[in-house]
């Protein structure tokens, strides 16, 4: 009867069924924290913190446990420095935690966590704790701990490129024998300042090598956080995304490197949610529907592009352009904005058995010449190297400038890109990138590309160095929503890429060191960060969007990766030289316009001139219902409300 009684007061005190009696967390990304009712932090740190007694634990102590009183409403908190295995096993600092309903991991070295705490009496009164319904909460290091799979660091950190280079390298050190919290996922912190998409993958895959199992990946962008409450529903706060990798298709390795075709990729702003139970998420924050899956790249033509400026990272790169694209006969292009960096690049040309180099340099002055006319009317291999994108624009006004934009969309035609001049290869153009927290400060610079990948952008030098991290991690994902692009292209220094028609598709081939990482919008929601560091309505947000549906992908010349269609049918000259694009002729429930122009007025009519349908478009992509219209031919006139120009394109109603 004892027995009876003792088991019924356990099952009061820990609830009925081990599932529903769970604590709560804070996985914070790091970062410092901000005052004032405003702050990113407040609102989280004041839901875990507020009215009750909260523990801060480090191998250190500091100042957040005033933090946590002065601006959280804790009604108590003290800073605990556990540096040693027998501190954290101590019989007395086991009984002082007991009476805090809130242990608080802070940041520092997760590996002196995981050595010091494991297995210890302070593990032990975490685990209570939360089997009590109290809250863990962590930031930086301490979030790393709270995963059922950590990343220990037991031999220092490991950088993104090292991660995609080998995931098998000596410094990817995973433990799944500490807090068993939330089975089946991995965290990582500072997640788009130190540019660690490419980390979390290889976390992911060196689980998969050894443990034939998927985890799903959750990274934290610094100054960002979730609080999950008993029923395991994660809200995300902060300036920055909560990303979430998850996966089905296995890991591969190609000489080491990574390749994958397609993770999962959700980036949740704050506001959105996550259940922790089923994946299902909200997304009130997220407030652009950017429909993409009509955004194919076309066009019959070889695009070559590198991701470092030196003339070692482009040597490989400029050996196929000599030897593997058109003959070897054909002469090349090289088209420049320094006389020297031309030079070399000339140089190590001919070294690779190129019969003819022609350069120039552009700028105004070569606006109008002649001989580069000739040159650009004639050429089969143009190869861009060093320009400035200023420049480069102010040659685009001038009549060899639109000869050129035209001449590159040619069939048959091959185009190389050095380094930095790869982003002009695309729609649209970051600039900025190499000022440090230019994203953070809404710094980062967008333009219009060549345009010869409709619906990318190319990010280039991607790990050129740690301060810039964020700049080249943030502003493919941020082009993307503020464009509605299709793809996004990271690459490094140590790769470039072949874009190409293979069996009537544009396929892309990575090719070097580092895979080519591929981000594709698949078509949904997305949103741009408006939450400040100090909430202050004056500061201007970082340079971050969230979406609902990415597809992240690792790819090599091993993997070849699809973009689109070839046929030449589908970007005839005269729909390339034209403001108004049908991206889909025929057409059956909807007439999909991409616009140069708008807003515009549109008006759709028969053959005969009679008015059918009219409307306004507003965005540069606007899709019209057709579906009331009989099958046949029919008219779509747009009018520009700025410039007063009329455009009229013939389509079919299936």
């Amino acid at each position: 009867m004892k027995t009876a009684i003792t088991t019924f007061l356990l099952l009061l005190w820990f609830g009925f069924d081990a599932h529903t009696q769970q604590g709560r967390l804070l996985l914070v990304g790091g970062g410092s924290e901000k005052n004032g009712a405003n702050g990113w932090s407040v609102p989280a740190y004041r839901w875990a913190a507020e009215g009750k007694r909260v523990a801060v634990i480090g191998a250190s102590t500091g100042s957040l446990a005033n933090y946590l009183t002065q601006y959280c409403g804790a009604a108590f908190a003290r800073e605990f420095g556990v540096a040693s295995r027998d501190s954290a096993d101590s019989q007395v600092l086991y009984d002082s935690l007991k009476t805090y309903q809130v242990i608080f991991f802070r940041g520092g070295d997760q590996y002196d966590y995981y050595r010091f705490y494991k297995n210890t009496k302070l593990q032990q009164l975490a685990e209570e704790l939360f089997a009590q319904g109290g809250t863990l909460a962590g930031t930086s290091a301490g979030m790393h701990i709270l995963s059922s799979v950590i990343f220990s660091a037991q031999n220092g950190t490991v950088y993104p490129y090292e991660a995609i280079e080998n995931p098998n390298n000596s410094y990817m050190t995973l433990e799944d024998d500490f807090f068993s919290l939330f089975p089946g996922y991995i965290f990582d912190t500072h997640f788009s300042e130190r540019a660690r998409f490419a980390r979390l993958a290889g976390f992911l895959a060196k689980y998969q090598f050894d443990h034939g199992q998927n985890l799903t990946g959750l990274g934290m962008d610094d100054m960002t956080c979730m609080t999950i409450d008993e029923n395991r529903l994660g809200t995300v706060y902060g300036t920055g995304c909560a990303n979430f990798f998850n996966f089905n298709e296995p890991f591969l390795l190609n000489n080491n490197k990574l390749i994958h075709p397609g993770i999962r990729l959700t980036q949740l702003i704050q506001g959105c949610t996550y259940d922790f139970n089923t994946g299902a998420i909200t997304t009130p924050t997220l407030d652009r529907y950017l429909q993409t899956s009509l955004l194919e790249e076309t066009g019959d033509f070889i695009l070559l592009a590198s991701g470092g400026n030196t003339v070692s990272n482009n040597t490989a790169m400029l050996g196929n352009l000599v030897s593997q694209c058109g003959t070897p006969d054909d002469p090349v292009l090289l088209l420049s904005g320094n006389e020297n960096t031309a030079q070399l690049f000339k140089n190590q040309l001919i070294q690779h058995g190129a019969p003819q180099i022609d350069v120039f340099l552009l700028n105004q002055a070569n606006g109008n010449n002649l001989q580069l006319a000739e040159k650009i009317n004639s050429a089969v291999k143009i190869l861009f190297v060093d320009n400035a994108t200023d420049d480069l624009n102010t040659f685009l006004t001038t009549s060899n400038g639109q000869l050129l934009e035209q001449r590159l969309k040619k069939r048959g035609m091959i185009a190389a890109f050095a380094g930095d001049d790869a982003r002009f290869a695309g729609k649209t153009v970051v600039d900025n990138f190499y000022t440090e927290l230019a994203s953070w400060y809404g710094e980062l610079e967008f333009s219009r590309g060549l345009g010869m990948l409709q619906h990318s952008m190319l990010m280039t030098n991607t790990y050129f160095h740690a301060d810039i991290y964020e700049n080249t991690a943030t502003a493919v994902p941020y082009a993307m929503a503020i464009d509605t692009l299709r793809y996004g292209i990271w690459l490094t220094a140590k790769n470039y890429l072949k874009i190409m028609p293979l069996d009537g598709k544009t396929t892309l081939l990575g090719y070097g060191q580092h895979p080519v990482m591929i981000l594709r919008n698949e078509g949904g929601m997305a949103g741009l960060v408006t939450q400040t560091g100090s909430g202050s309505s004056s500061a201007v947000p970082r340079m971050e969007a969230g979406f609902d549906k990415l597809t992240l992908s690792f790819t090599d010349e091993s993997q070849p990766y699809l973009m689109g269609t070839t046929d030449a049918s589908d970007v005839p000259e005269s729909t390339l030289k034209s403001k108004v694009i049908l991206l889909q002729n025929p057409a059956i429930a909807q007439l999909h316009l991409k616009l140069d122009i708008y807003p515009c007025n549109w008006q759709i009519s028969d053959l005969k001139g009679q008015l059918l349908s009219q409307g306004k478009a507003y965005t540069n992509f606007t899709n019209i219902p057709i579906d009331w219209l009989a099958p046949g031919p029919y008219v779509v006139h747009l009018h520009d409300l700025s410039s007063g120009e009329s455009f009229s394109v013939k389509f079919i109603k299936l």
